[in-house]
């Protein structure tokens, strides 16, 4: 088997995974729409670069845990993001854009287990590992998105697009994965206190 597919997803049923997959779908769409409220109208640099992208942390977390799954959930959150905020008649944008949205974070996880030797199953992370996976996830998701965005003359400044979106991502990813960290050491905290 190759590196990419030993995955806990594969000891899942086949409904299990849909489920997972409309789950993941569902909170990346509400993440959307929960950062356009709080950011896009004063940290957006140009369309679809935002200098502060609270669901690229979700991207992370999804494709790292639940491999294709989690990708199939984005790239469907992203189509129905498309369709509900974008044009609805733009097809091929909308379609395209989605399934660049899934396959960034999938390809960046394939990079890392390539690159960085992550371990699928996520036994070897550490915060130095950690790091370096969310700088690479931002920037293959902004290089993937952005040439897409200029070869069809959504955006003008690749370079400053680009770079806007990968901070962006990276600062989302950080902030999520933040407030994971501190729930996560809270309710160890109430655990004891029980």
């Amino acid at each position: 088997k190759s590196r990419m597919t030993e995955t806990t997803t594969e000891k899942v049923s086949l409904r299990m995974q849909a489920w997972l997959v409309l789950a993941c779908g569902v909170i990346y769409f509400y993440a959307f729409e929960l950062n356009t409220y709080w950011f896009n109208h004063w940290l957006e640099f140009s369309r679809g670069a935002n200098w502060i992208f609270i669901p690229s942390g979700l991207r992370l977390l999804f494709v790292l845990v639940l491999a294709s799954t989690g990708a199939t959930g984005i790239a469907l959150g992203s189509v129905a993001i498309n369709y509900s905020f974008g044009d609805p008649n733009a097809h091929v944008f909308n379609i395209v854009t989605g399934v660049i949205s899934g396959a960034a974070p999938y390809l960046a996880r394939y990079l890392s287990t390539t690159w960085l030797k992550l371990d699928t199953q996520l036994t070897n992370l550490t915060s130095r590992t950690f790091f370096q996976v969310s700088i690479l996830f931002a920037v293959v998701n902004a290089l993937m998105h952005q040439a897409w965005f200029y070869a069809i003359g959504q955006t003008e400044n690749f370079v400053g697009s680009t770079t806007a979106m990968s901070v962006g991502d990276w600062l989302g990813s950080a902030l999520v994965l933040a407030s994971a960290n501190l729930c996560i050491k809270l309710y160890k905290l109430q655990q004891r206190a029980l």
